[in-house]
């Protein structure tokens, strides 16, 4: 019996292909474009995993945005990036403190701590008060 002529580990040749693979076409642009929006929305992170959800009817999140949260999202955005730029120093200043320096700099690195804790306060109260600001317009 002659033995076919594989190029994959796995056995496939072209002849044979895997038989868990599949391909399919959509030649109709405006399908294309109707298939390809609402693969945007889905919030799917690949066109693969869209259309396996969509053949096996799985349920899906259809992604929207709102664009009157836009600055909201933004502001909010902007005061955790300052958030972890204070954290970082705030882990410095304690990596320093547990090193065992001198009193001066034990002191040092204690009144450094104090200011990035209210800096971190501050920023939380802010951060509440813009989201408290959004649900308040939100609700109105």
């Amino acid at each position: 019996m002659k033995r076919k002529k594989t190029d994959q580990p796995d056995g496939r040749c072209a002849t044979c292909p895997r038989w868990d693979r599949w391909h399919i076409r959509i030649p109709n642009p405006e399908d294309q474009q109707k298939l390809i929006k609402l693969y945007r929305k889905s919030g799917a992170k690949t066109k693969s995993e869209y259309v396996r959800g969509r053949l096996l009817n799985l349920p899906f999140k259809v992604i929207t945005e709102d664009k009157s949260s836009e600055p909201y999202l933004g502001e909010l955005g902007s005061i955790i990036t300052r958030l972890r730029i204070i954290g970082v120093s705030y882990n410095e200043a304690i990596k320093t403190l547990n090193s065992y320096h001198t009193v001066a700099t034990a002191q040092r690195m204690i009144r450094q701590i104090e200011v990035y804790s209210e800096a971190i306060i501050k920023l939380q109260m802010q951060a509440i008060q813009q989201t408290m600001a959004f649900d308040n317009r939100e609700k109105k």
